[in-house]
């Protein structure tokens, strides 16, 4: 994934947002040589408040095309991410070269319903309310009229805009993404974060932020730091060298085809735990600083149930016989036998993917059916509960990883011995959406 010398870093804000917005990662990339960033102004806000607050694609793609003849990135930040990709995908056909980057923070995926777009319905207070509660919203628009005045045509505009926008199919964008998140962010995690890999054939990567939704604005250094790290691809040379190492906090992974982890394994031979786990030509990696991982990765149908389906809940349609139901505890085919029919084999494939990570992780050859899962319709982290003698495996917490590939879609899910993790996962070009 190397970007080239990218010369202009363009900043699509938030919903509500303003150039304003990206002055502390203004502030923090000014020291990267021979790069501009621009942080793009919407109107409506900030310099542009005399004017309507509208936008439309065309209109923010004319701010970019002038840049084109050189390398470029862009970074969007929620609902300008979505507008950041529509904007590469409007380059595109007007023929002119598109970026070196897309990064992408705090976003659902373009083929996504986004669910706080349902709250521009609501009354004004409630309105706040949620944007406050949901997405890191200013507090003191609950108490600032004068504020409220200001930020409540563009807030309702944006949102207006998100709720009515509707993903048209087209070829994935030939350009990586990055993606980033929040660690306390609510409203879009890591999994939903994963879902951007199915719009790109040249790679794709996911970085967690500590912080919440607006990580952009909180937390400007961590964030230019992950940039500079991948524009100057400082990533690939550290790794390659073996001196890169998960922080005590981090789980490192990778997903690829089974012939390229070696290499990934010798990175961290004998300074980090490692765990890996291989699926039909496919191999998931996990790292961890020293502290135990385990590693379990599935494939499930690559076609025909609800992901091929942008707003239904349920992320997979998943045969129940693609799973051993001799691993289950009797709680958990409880649960999945009162489940509706249309979830039960998806509900059997997080138990078992879970369960064998967790099993990975212990190493000590538990019956994996006294041991279960007490929800298995929560999102995660999961910690399991078990027999009498079994108190050792409620130490590891459980991550799912929803994971999107050429080959199709797969599930993965990692063990370690922490409750709160950061993300930073790889996946090479040759493993996205064809």
């Amino acid at each position: 994934m190397d970007p080239g010398t990218v010369r202009t870093l363009f900043c699509l804000p938030y919903a509500g947002g303003g150039a304003g917005a990206y002055t502390g990662l203004l502030r923090a990339l000014s020291a990267v040589p021979g790069l501009t960033v621009v942080p793009v102004q919407l109107p409506g806000r900030e310099s542009r408040i005399a004017e309507p607050p509208a936008f439309t694609i065309a209109e923010v793609a004319d701010e970019v095309a002038p840049a084109t003849r050189e390398p470029y990135a862009l970074y969007g930040h929620s609902m300008g991410a979505r507008l950041a990709f529509e904007v590469v995908r409007e380059l595109r056909r007007r023929g002119l070269r598109g970026p070196s980057r897309l990064y992408v923070g705090g976003a659902h995926p373009p083929d996504r319903r986004v669910p706080l777009a349902a709250a521009v319905d609501l009354p004004d207070d409630a309105f706040v309310d949620q944007l406050i509660r949901r997405s890191g919203a200013l507090p003191e628009l609950k108490h600032l009229p004068e504020l409220r005045e200001l930020m409540m045509p563009v807030l309702r505009s944006d949102f207006t805009w998100i709720k009515n926008y509707s993903f048209v199919p087209e070829p994935a964008i030939d350009c990586p993404v990055v993606a980033f998140t929040g660690l306390d962010d609510g409203e879009v995690g890591a999994a939903d974060m994963l879902g951007w890999a199915r719009h790109t054939t040249a790679g794709f990567r996911l970085r967690t932020l500590r912080g919440g939704h607006l990580f952009v604005k909180d937390r400007p250094a961590e964030l230019a730091e992950l940039i500079t790290a991948d524009l100057t691809d400082e990533h690939a040379r550290s790794t390659s060298n073996g001196h890169a190492l998960p922080e005590p906090d981090e789980i490192r992974l990778w997903l690829g085809p089974a012939a390229g982890h070696a290499e990934v394994l010798r990175r961290y031979a004998g300074r980090a735990a490692t765990g890996l786990s291989h699926a039909d030509g496919l191999t998931l990696v996990g790292a961890v600083d020293g502290a135990g991982i385990g590693v379990s990765l599935l494939r499930t149908l690559d076609a025909g149930g609800p992901d091929s389906v942008p707003d239904q809940a349920s992320p997979y349609q998943a045969s129940a016989d693609k799973v051993s139901g001799d691993e289950l505890s009797e709680d958990e085919r409880e649960q999945i036998e009162d489940a509706a029919e249309e979830d039960r084999g998806w509900l059997a494939l997080r138990a078992v993917t879970a369960k064998r990570a967790l099993m990975a992780a212990d190493g000590r050859g538990a019956d994996p059916t006294r041991v279960g899962f007490p929800d298995l319709a929560d999102p995660g982290p999961w910690q399991a509960q078990s027999d009498p003698g079994l108190d050792r495996l409620a130490r590891w917490q459980v991550v799912h990883l929803p994971l999107h590939t050429s080959r199709g879609e797969a599930l993965g899910a990692v063990a370690v011995p922490h409750d709160r993790v950061r993300l930073r996962f790889d996946m090479p070009a040759a493993e996205q959406a064809g």
